[in-house]
């Protein structure tokens, strides 16, 4: 590169900077001017206007208070967004940009210079651009297009032109460090570096590595479903966070940040990923988990387990009787044909919610049968089956209460003339004709009451009780299945495989409260996620867009998961869907991802970052204590080369405590027993479930006295695996791991 481009890039730098220092101080004297501007707001309402007007008819006092509230929001409002546009310069003034595009559009002379950088800078007098919103539609030319031609959609339509220029920055407190051209591709040089770094406790953005595929799927725009499939390390859920980042840019004037929502595994991992946003200039949206939205909307005093404890139960239990029915009940509860006859459950509550008989009095009709089945199935059919049932109870004790007045009446007018009762006081003797025609009618009333008394545990465990799923479902599992599903609801305990089917059949009978306001949804790490779980999802939000990320190859419950990615086409049927499958892993090393791959027989011939490491390292120990003083040592000599993140990657939840009680004395760490913790910085100790997602410097997988087997925990051991950057170590006692007999032994090396 020549010298003057050199000096032409520093001195476009140092006016950009200037132009970021001059909005600064003018953001900050703004900032000062609402803050004063809001105290004497609020000191002249306290002083003009009486908390408590005291005089209602008197609407000066609310037209007054009325103004200062009024004032004041629009000072909050004007004050907030300054102190945004604070926060977003100020990390410009560190790194304002990282890439430059020249495009020619076709017809012009003139060449434009395009700086692109986490936000744009411009300047407010000339109007000048002096660095373009990476989200920006010309932006998008820098990820989709090597040096030639090149085009990007604009609200005046497809611009088309040639890229005469594509060079990249590293640019730190504010001096060019390293800039180059790239003809070809955003430079592996630059990636390669990137993802060399160590690892620090959260996920970053990923905006100066955009690789073309990912770009696809962050700005994909007009489908009702985007799927994003991809292998470990591809880069899912960054797409995901950076593709709302994108969608709240392109959309800004009808989505905010409180129109979006992400369905994450855990709260661990909402924690991991919350400076993502807030990074690319964006408020972080609402973040949530399945068991969150569960326990809000079952609204139930009994016992309910998550998917931490089924997990554990799946990885701990094998060898206890009830583990083959328990892990039965789970099959069946997450497989489509049980969602097929839970439908049909459902359809045949709705034809037959209750015995509708005759309501007759001293042989006088108050209500018929009949009658009340036209009301449920007729004039009520716009509520669901629950509110709809009490809306025809209501009716029938509305029909009760006034034959009672009129008996009442005609037995009062009768008592009056029998001289009997003719020395009672009329009071009285009212009294008395209410308690002889209450008592006559009490078992009507008590009969309209039963009606839509039955609770969502009563309608559950009802599923179970009458021969309502056979047919679709093995036989072999329906005995056992509906033995212990009721054993466990009469003992008030909803097991995770449930709490999905009691969600569905509440929303069905009940109504589901629809999030009519959220536009855009989330789904990360979809494989873990059953048909059932998915329908709920889609019918709790009707008007939103989904994106939902996974990879199969990472399903962690064998038993409980989406099957298929094709699944989420007939759940999302009659909607436009788009498939995006990402091919190339950008997290761990060349090593690493060679032996992970290898451990679920994928084929070698894959796409890959060019970084090479060293091979993952298996070592047999004689014991646990052997094997934590190996451990120790080890982690050690990675935070001594300058790695901030390490993971000791435990079986199960029991393993870890135990192996968290060896390290603790010996080196500083932290135990991740429970999903609801924040994500900690340097050496944590986490059971395999709990993993997923993550990723750090160098991952020590446990295979010890409880070691991985079975083809159900192949992908689970694989899952764990891939949470590696740079290094990766196996620690197994006596032999090793079943799964190594398929590994080509050139892919690791062993330590006796």
């Amino acid at each position: 590169m020549l010298e003057q481009d050199r000096i032409h890039e520093e001195n476009r730098l140092q006016r950009t900077l200037e132009e970021i220092e001059g909005q600064l101080k003018e953001k900050q004297s703004d900032k000062e001017f609402f803050t004063k501007n809001m105290r004497t707001t609020m000191k002249n309402m306290w002083e003009e206007v009486e908390a408590t007007p005291n005089n209602v008819w008197d609407p000066e006092q609310y037209i007054q208070a009325k103004f200062y509230l009024d004032e004041m929001r629009n000072i909050k409002s004007a004050y907030q967004s300054t102190a945004g546009k604070l926060v977003r310069l100020e990390k410009m003034k560190v790194n304002p940009y990282f890439a430059r595009i020249d495009f020619l559009e076709d017809g012009e002379n003139t060449t434009d210079q395009i700086y692109i950088g986490i936000t744009m800078v411009q300047n407010e007098q000339s109007l000048e651009i002096l660095v373009y919103d990476w989200r920006a539609p010309i932006s998008g030319m820098f990820y989709d297009y090597d040096v030639g031609p090149a085009k990007f959609d604009s609200p005046a339509g497809t611009i088309q032109g040639e890229l005469t220029l594509k060079r990249q920055f590293r640019i730190k407190n504010g001096r060019i460090e390293v800039m180059f051209d790239s003809d070809v591709k955003i430079d592996d040089e630059i990636l390669q570096e990137l993802l060399g770094q160590s690892k620090d406790e959260r996920m970053k953005n990923i905006v100066t590595s955009i690789q073309r595929e990912q770009n696809l799927a962050i700005r994909d725009e007009g489908h009702k479903l985007l799927i994003v499939e991809g292998p470990a390390g591809s880069g899912k859920t960054s797409i995901a966070l950076h593709r709302i980042a994108f969608l709240l840019y392109r959309y800004r004037n009808s989505i905010t940040n409180a129109n979006v929502v992400i369905f994450s595994p855990n709260e661990m991992f909402n924690d991991y990923i919350s400076e993502v946003l807030p990074e690319l200039g964006e408020e972080n949206v609402r973040q949530t988990t399945f068991m969150e939205y569960a326990r809000s909307f079952l609204k139930t005093d009994m016992k309910m387990y998550d998917m931490n404890q089924q997990m554990e139960f799946i990885l701990t239990t094998r060898s206890k009787e009830t583990y083959a029915d328990r892990i039965r009940a789970i099959r069946c509860k997450s497989s489509v044909e049980f969602l097929i006859a839970l439908k049909q459950y459902i359809e045949n509550l709705i034809q037959n919610p209750w015995v509708f008989e005759d309501f007759v009095q001293d042989q006088e009709l108050i209500i018929s049968g009949e009658e009340q089945r036209t009301l449920f199935h007729s004039e009520y059919t716009y509520l669901p089956l629950v509110p709809r049932l009490k809306k025809v109870r209501n009716r029938v004790l509305y029909l009760i209460k006034q034959r009672e007045i009129e008996k009442i009446q005609q037995l009062d007018q009768k008592m009056s003339k029998d001289p009997q009762w003719m020395d009672t006081k009329p009071k009285d003797r009212r009294s008395i004709a209410v308690r002889i025609v209450l008592k006559q009618f009490e078992p009507h009333r008590k009969r309209a009451r039963c009606m839509a008394t039955a609770t969502i545990k009563d309608y559950y465990v009802r599923l179970y009780q009458e021969d309502h799923l056979s047919g679709g479902i093995a036989d072999d599992s329906l005995v056992s299945t509906a033995a212990l599903t009721l054993k466990r609801m009469g003992q008030n305990v909803i097991l995770y495989e449930d709490l999905a089917p009691m969600l569905y059949l509440k929303g069905k009978l009940y109504g589901i409260p629809r999030k009519e306001s959220i536009r855009q949804v989330i789904i990360d790490e979809v494989q873990d996620y059953t048909s059932l779980q998915m329908e709920i999802i889609k019918e709790l939000f009707p008007s939103s867009q989904f994106t939902v990320v996974g990879d199969l190859n990472q399903s962690i419950n064998p038993y409980a998961n989406i099957g298929q990615i094709n699944v989420l086409r007939d759940i999302f049927k009659g909607e436009k869907p788009a498939h995006i499958r990402l091919g190339k892993s950008y997290r761990s090393t060349l090593e690493i991802t060679r032996f992970c791959r290898a451990i679920l027989g994928l084929s070698e011939e894959f796409e890959f970052v060019n970084r090479s490491g060293v091979k993952p390292s298996v070592r047999i120990m004689t014991n646990i204590m052997e094997c934590a003083s190996s451990v120790v040592e080890s982690l050690h000599e990675m935070l001594d080369i300058g790695y901030k993140s390490a993971a000791v990657i435990c079986r199960t939840c029991a393993e870890a405590e135990d192996f968290y009680g060896y390290l603790k004395q010996q080196i500083p760490c932290h135990l991740v027993a429970k999903a609801d913790t924040a994500f900690p910085k340097g050496v944590s100790i986490l059971p395999s479930y709990l993993a997923k997602g993550l990723e750090f410097d160098a991952a020590y997988i446990l295979n010890l006295d409880q070691p991985y087997t079975g083809a159900e925990e192949k992908n689970l051991f694989y899952t764990v695996c891939t949470r590696a950057l740079h290094r990766l170590f196996i620690y197994c006692t006596a032999e090793l791991p079943e799964y190594f007999s398929e590994i080509p032994e050139i892919l690791y090396e062993i330590d006796r």
